[in-house]
């Protein structure tokens, strides 16, 4: 998964050249830091190099958008590896502009955590930064920019990150489906700024990278088992409709027993990741997204048995939709157990407020709010390491938001303040207008962490707030010489 021969070589050179210049020239960036050396016994070094450049992608024939890319190609690479070995990337930034890795769901140490203005400075172009930790999570995750992240994981800087467990291996198939969006702005040959309408105007929905009759068929053979990985890289909650049961294997990579087949559609928010199985039939079929957008129609995953017979598996004429948080399954690595109290309790109120006169951040002339205010201005959380943390999202708005912690895992306790049927583990849950939902955590993670909406439109809005341990550095600031701004 690496440049090879003479190519990374050049690239390594060129690059050394413009460090050096880039040293010279002034201050130097914070980079990652706190990384870890060595794999944990019996595990191994991955070694990756993501070259961060724009490119020019083709989504179907005929339709290009002008994207910036990871290795050429958006998605980027997929990185995979096993529990207990050491996750090497080097970041290459060939962009106009400067952009981190955030690895999504992973409890990584603090300073490897790739949020520009917390963790450290967006890596400036033509410069390379190294992340470097151990995997200690199986499960299906994903990496991304976490600088101006509502502009630059739109035009498509993200992709899969997938670990496995140690000591087995995958049966069947096993594959990624990555869904994104892409607007309308970037199929001009040169798209207009950020702000522009046109540039939140998503009318194509991409899996993997490639739209309409372009995607590609999941090849299965009858009888086989078949695990999907479901990753949303967009801003809103789609609903994928599988013609035949499906059970949910896993919840933003935390593997799940006990829960029951499935015909509802599944709702996957922004960022969330669900892992579904199923026993592969002797008929085709289609995974058709239904929640009405219009691009949907054009998003359909063919799953083409070997030598299928018959005719495709037809869609349902009327489909419900699956309760996530009610699915009664319980994780195998549940941070709360059943009884657990907390020692340390919060409540974030959430809300949008058209900007009017009012100073701070917005987007489109709305503010996304944490209780009443926009970041970095909204409340910090303070912990001690060992607390065992309870927060409550209280949503007063009129949008769905969906929100993320990061460097912890949680269980999702309760909903309107009733408890749930299952013991779900998660890092994003959604929110829904005049609903809330409370989530528990153990701080086991020192250092100073972004709690946000993955809606990336409303963090840019200002819907973020802080994490802080006691006695924990925060180790980069906002705006500065390498214009940090973590939305």
């Amino acid at each position: 998964m690496r440049p090879t021969g003479l190519g990374i070589a050049v690239l390594a050179a060129w690059l050394a050249l413009a460090v050096a210049a880039c040293g010279n020239q002034g201050i130097a960036p914070i980079g990652p830091s706190g990384g870890q050396a060595t794999p944990a016994p019996g595990g191994v070094v991955r070694d990756y190099d993501l070259v961060a450049v724009p490119a020019v992608v083709e989504l179907k024939p005929g339709l290009k958008v002008q994207a910036w890319t990871y290795n050429g190609t958006s998605p980027g690479p997929q990185l995979t590896g096993v529990v207990g070995d050491l996750l090497v990337v080097r970041l290459h930034n060939l962009l106009p502009v400067g952009t981190t890795l955030h690895f999504h769901g992973l409890d990584v140490p603090n300073g490897e955590d790739g949020v520009a203005g917390i963790t450290q400075d967006a890596v400036p172009p033509n410069t390379t930064a190294t992340y470097s930790f151990r995997l200690t999570q199986a499960g299906t995750y994903w990496y991304h920019s976490h600088q101006d992240s509502s502009v630059q994981v739109d035009r498509g800087l993200y992709g899969a990150l997938i670990v496995r467990p140690r000591g087995s291996s995958p049966a069947g198939v096993d594959q990624v489906l990555i869904y994104g969006d892409w607007s309308l702005g970037l199929e001009a040959a040169t798209p207009p700024a950020p702000s522009d309408v046109l540039m939140r105007s998503y009318v194509t929905t991409s899996v993997n990278g490639l739209t309409g009759d372009a995607i590609r068929p999941v090849a299965v053979t009858a009888g086989q088992p078949v695990r999907l990985r479901l990753i949303n890289t967009g801003h809103t909650i789609r609903y994928l409709q599988f013609p035949l049961p499906v059970t949910i294997a896993a919840m933003d990579g935390h593997e799940l027993s006990g829960g029951p087949p499935t015909t509802e559609a599944i709702p996957l928010g922004p960022a969330e990741r669900v892992d579904v199985t199923f026993t592969a039939p002797s008929s085709a079929f289609s995974i058709q997204l239904v929640d009405g957008f219009l691009p949907d129609a054009y998003a359909a995953v063919p799953v083409q048995p070997a030598g299928a017979t018959g005719p495709a598996i037809p869609a349902p004429a009327n489909h419900g939709v699956l309760d996530l948080l009610a699915y009664p399954a319980r994780a195998a690595d549940n941070p709360w157990p059943d009884g657990t109290a907390p020692n340390k309790t919060f409540s974030m109120t959430l809300s949008e407020q058209a900007m009017g006169a009012m100073p701070g951040m917005a987007m489109d002339g709305v503010q996304y709010q944490i209780d009443g205010e926009v970041f970095p201005a909204t409340p910090t959380l303070h912990v001690t390491y060992g607390d065992r943390v309870e927060i409550t999202f209280v949503n007063r708005g009129s949008l769905v938001h969906s929100m993320h912690l990061h460097g912890h895992f949680f269980r999702v306790l309760a909903r309107d303040a009733l408890p749930l049927p299952g013991a779900l583990v998660k890092d994003t849950v959604e929110v829904a207008p005049g609903h809330s939902v409370t989530i528990g955590f153990l701080a086991d993670n020192p250092g100073v962490w972004m709690i946000h909406c993955h809606q990336l439109i409303h963090a840019a809005g200002g819907m973020m707030a802080l994490l802080a341990y006691d006695g924990a550095p925060r180790l980069a600031q906002l705006g500065g010489a390498f214009g940090n701004s973590p939305d």
